[in-house]
């Protein structure tokens, strides 16, 4: 499969996961929880809740970042870019873009994602992200 191809399915099958995720009525402990696991290929069990995230909020459609298969070439790689980084930096990245603009990207990043993402789900972004710049 070329790159791109492959960019592209890896991205459609976290967006059919985050639906899955948010359709509830599947018997899980919480609702919005499904009973059964969901797969994507190549893994085994559910993926991490921040992946779902990162797709729903479509960050791959303008950042690269090894972890989600997301090959943006119009903002940072957030592989590179975050390596290193603190939680704290990271959500400050996404809830405050402003605060600390990237070399060469200008203030492209859309405000309003403290608005846009509720706070547990921020909590299972930022910390996807973390653990995703880590490797």
């Amino acid at each position: 499969m070329r790159p791109a191809a492959a960019a592209l399915a890896a991205v459609g099958a976290a967006l059919v996961i985050a639906a899955l995720a948010t359709a509830g009525g599947g018997g899980g402990d919480e609702p919005g929880q499904s009973a059964g696991r969901v797969q994507v290929e190549g893994t085994t069990g559910e993926p991490p809740r921040g992946l779902a995230v990162f797709a729903a909020q479509g960050c791959g459609s303008c950042h690269s970042f090894k972890p989600a298969n997301a090959q943006g070439i119009l903002a940072p790689d957030l592989t590179l870019s975050l390596a290193g980084r603190s939680e704290e930096y990271i959500r400050t990245s996404i809830v405050a873009p402003s605060a600390e603009v990237a070399p060469n990207y200008g203030d492209m990043m859309p405000p309003d994602y403290a608005q846009r993402i509720a706070p547990a789900d921020l909590d299972a972004l930022v910390a996807f992200l973390a653990e995703g710049s880590r490797r």
